[in-house]
């Protein structure tokens, strides 16, 4: 499809904006997520405890959240629900849902960085090395030629020519 119409100043100037926005918001959470990630903790802790088990951990990230909020959230959420109007009380339900949102956003990048790690080299890099990466790419190659009908190569010689570049990858 071919554009047609011609963007407005202000609609790039509001894209451009949006995108630097969006942009920051996820450098900062992948440097929570590494973060959470070199302190030990795992997914799995980020799921809210039991009743008799330890509730530190969590406790500790739903208040780093609340740190993030403003101040005057802050202080509506510190406030006892039964002084509240139903207004007050409306907007305290969707701060404490918004904490919980936050845990479950940085337990699923969480999981997502674990993921990462188990692929790596086991050095603990965010990803594989690139020996690790590139063997793991030229197999995926092979499989795909291996499919292959009707090529307008010898599949037999590109077969031969993958698997000895995957054979000088120690």
């Amino acid at each position: 499809m071919k554009a047609t119409a011609k963007l407005s100043t202000a609609t790039v100037a509001a894209i451009g904006a949006w995108t630097n926005k969006s942009v920051s918001v996820e450098n900062a959470k992948t440097k929570a997520v590494d973060a959470l990630f070199a302190d030990g903790v795992t997914s799995a802790m980020l799921v809210a405890p039991e009743k008799g088990e330890s509730t530190t951990l969590f406790d500790s990230v739903k208040i780093s959240v609340v740190l993030g909020f403003t101040a005057t959230v802050q202080a509506l959420l510190k406030k006892d629900a039964k002084g509240l109007s139903d207004a007050q009380k409306s907007d305290k339900r969707y701060w404490s849902m918004q904490i919980g949102s936050k845990v479950k956003d940085l337990r699923n990048a969480l999981a997502k960085r674990e993921a990462l790690a188990e692929e790596s080299d086991g050095a603990g890099t965010r990803s594989a090395s690139f020996d690790a990466r590139l063997k793991k790419d030229l197999a995926a190659w092979v499989a795909k030629v291996e499919k292959l009908e009707g090529s307008s190569f010898s599949v037999i010689d590109m077969l031969k020519h993958l698997k000895s570049a995957v054979a000088l990858i120690k």
